[in-house]
């Protein structure tokens, strides 16, 4: 079909060629919805204009807006549309009002989009025009109005999107019980992405209903007893402290030993977590798995000696080196992880007094990725520390939220520390 399609463009374009000294309507007009029906929007909206601009016939600005739309060139859509409503004196043409609404919301001109899309309503009440009324209704808080349309287009496609915004409807009107039965007769009947699985998980506990959690994910699990759906379950049974049935489920995945590594964790039993990080990293080689074996070993340890740490260390390092090889490979930058693992070897190497500029080094990194974590200023603060620079420490610490200082115990620690600094 492909080949068919091409040798076709190929012939209208010749013979457009051929005739190039004279202009053709019909030629135009089969190449420009030639261009459109293969999806090459772009060739299709230059045709068109082409042929608005030659003939004057307004219909033509209308395909040219409906090829931009398709392309995603909203300004040149609404221009078109509105130059073929002006032009024809017809506001409730469908096409272009719809090219009209979009512009509209990527101007963030609600009222203006609701207000057309009501009048589209009218003319196409179908699901994808409820959807995203329903949808702009809920963003102005008209919640009433967005539970109508949704509700109406959730009934009838079962759509876990829409599913959502029901839910945030009733929990905002307060009706938590009522949006807890939709969500477990939906859990029943249609399942959960990974998506809407973690967020009802989130939900049954806010709403501290693990039980009917459990009922449900065991059902789940049940019908379809994959990694995903054992992983959801052993987070629930954890969360009710049911180590032992956990257990047993993830020990039927013995290829999979993510499922043991998170109860583990979950359990703070972070020996045995290290042990599997380890495994896992001499199964896979992923460096971020020689970080964590590391780091579980480090929280497992209870009175750590410096040669200890100095293990640990050699672990962290070697996993930062096989991630940088790892990012030049794929061409990837440095995430929220990498952080996490860079800003725990720099403090390491500053708390234990083994190199500390290193440690700095190794903490600026960390806040170049995110320059927002407490933990990593607070790390930075304390390597100035360590190398006798009060007035940096103090200056980096101050940055800090007094709330958070109180709150947390090492940080508190940390700033009595700096503040007494004399040096």
């Amino acid at each position: 079909m492909l080949k068919k399609n091409l040798v076709r463009s190929s012939c209208l374009i010749f013979c457009i060629c051929l005739n190039a000294n004279t202009f053709s309507e019909d030629s135009y007009l089969m190449l420009s919805s030639d261009a459109f029906n293969r999806g090459d929007f772009a060739a299709a909206k230059d045709g068109y204009l082409t042929l608005y601009e030659r003939t004057k016939n307004i219909s033509y600005a209308k395909e040219a807006a409906i090829s931009a739309a398709n392309m995603g060139d909203l300004e040149t859509a609404s221009k078109l549309a509105l130059i073929y409503q002006n032009t024809t004196k017809n506001t409730n043409d469908l096409s272009t009002n719809k090219i009209l609404v979009d512009t509209y919301m990527k101007m963030g001109d609600i009222k203006k989009a609701i207000s057309l899309l009501e009048n589209i309503k009218k003319q196409e009440d179908s699901l994808p025009v409820k959807n995203v009324l329903g949808t702009l209704y809920l963003s102005e808080k008209e919640f009433d109005k967005a539970f109508l349309l949704l509700d109406s287009y959730y009934n009838q496609t079962h759509d876990e999107e829409a599913l959502g915004k029901l839910l945030m409807i009733y929990f905002t009107k307060n009706n938590s019980n009522t949006g807890l039965s939709l969500l477990k007769s939906h859990l029943q009947e249609y399942g959960c992405s990974d998506q809407l699985c973690q967020k009802s998980i989130d939900i049954f506990a806010r709403l501290n209903d693990m039980n009917d959690a459990q009922k449900i994910f065991q059902n789940i699990y049940d019908k379809s007893p994959t990694v995903e759906n054992a992983r959801y379950l052993i987070w629930i049974l954890a969360s009710q402290k049911k180590y032992k049935q956990a257990q047993d489920i993830a020990q039927k995945f013995p290829l999979n030993r993510h499922l043991l590594l998170e109860l583990y964790v979950v359990q703070k039993n972070f020996a045995a977590a290290s042990k599997q990080a380890g495994l896992i990293y001499q199964e896979r080689q992923n460096p971020k798995y020689l970080g964590l074996e590391a780091i579980y070993l480090f929280e497992s340890l209870q009175h750590p000696q410096i040669n200890q740490i100095k293990r640990i260390v050699k672990k962290l390092e070697t996993s930062i080196k096989e991630r940088k090889e790892e990012i030049r490979s794929i061409k990837e930058n440095l995430n929220s992880q990498d952080a996490f693992f860079y800003n725990f070897l720099g403090y390491m190497l500053i708390d234990y007094d083994i190199d500390i500029k290193k440690g700095i080094d190794y903490v600026k990194v960390a806040l170049e990725i995110d320059p927002s974590s407490i933990s990593y200023v607070d790390s930075l603060a304390w390597g100035y520390y360590k190398l006798g620079k009060c007035a940096e420490a103090k200056k980096i610490f101050a940055t800090i939220p007094d709330d958070q200082i109180r709150a947390e115990p090492e940080l508190n620690s940390h700033f009595q520390s700096i503040q007494s600094c004399q040096k």
